[in-house]
């Protein structure tokens, strides 16, 4: 662990020019060096920060510590009202509870919440990370659609249609060319 700090001495509290009162001669007339030494620093004007610093380490395959740097990352938005502000319309404020609003939840929130159908205002209980992730809807929208959609066109196969007989994730060919 390292401690970092900028040149200079600590200021003392009691002495501190940023906390004593304005005197009648204000930072006006000061030149513009000197009033930004008196607030933000000491009497030598150097900036004094007392914050501490601690490197993170993570561990490698040959178990040695590396010390991690802290670099920028472009993030995606997470929370819900700036990744799907569509689905966050449909939030239904009425019966969730007081502390969740779309503002501060994720789109990785597993513990089901209060929707509004905006077609049909069915108000329904599902995850956020079903509705945005896994792209789930209204049930009864859904059931409607069901019922009342006909004979889809012959050309889709039986597993196309049914979701149900789709195999969980592709399957992966064997290359080998000994057994």
């Amino acid at each position: 662990m390292r401690r970092f700090a900028f040149a200079g001495a600590s200021a003392c509290l009691c002495c501190s020019p940023a906390l004593r009162a304005p005197s009648a001669s204000s930072s006006s007339s000061l030149p513009l060096s000197s009033s930004l030494r008196s607030e933000f620093g000491t009497h030598s004007g150097h900036l004094v920060m007392s914050r501490r610093f601690k490197a993170s380490y993570i561990r490698v395959a040959n178990r040695k510590r590396v010390e991690m740097f802290l670099a920028k990352r472009f993030h995606l938005p997470t929370r819900l009202k700036t990744a799907a502000p569509e689905i966050a319309a449909e939030w239904d404020h009425e019966k969730n509870p007081m502390h969740l609003y779309p503002e501060i939840v994720g789109i990785g929130h597993v513990t089901p919440v209060w929707w509004r159908c905006v077609a049909c205002q069915h108000s329904f209980l599902m995850s956020v990370e079903k509705r945005v992730v896994r792209g789930g809807g209204c049930p009864a929208c859904a059931a409607a659609k069901a019922a009342g959609g006909g004979r889809e066109e012959e050309s889709t196969l039986e597993g196309e249609r049914n979701p149900d007989l789709r195999p969980k994730r592709p399957v992966m060919f064997n290359l080998r060319t000994k057994y």
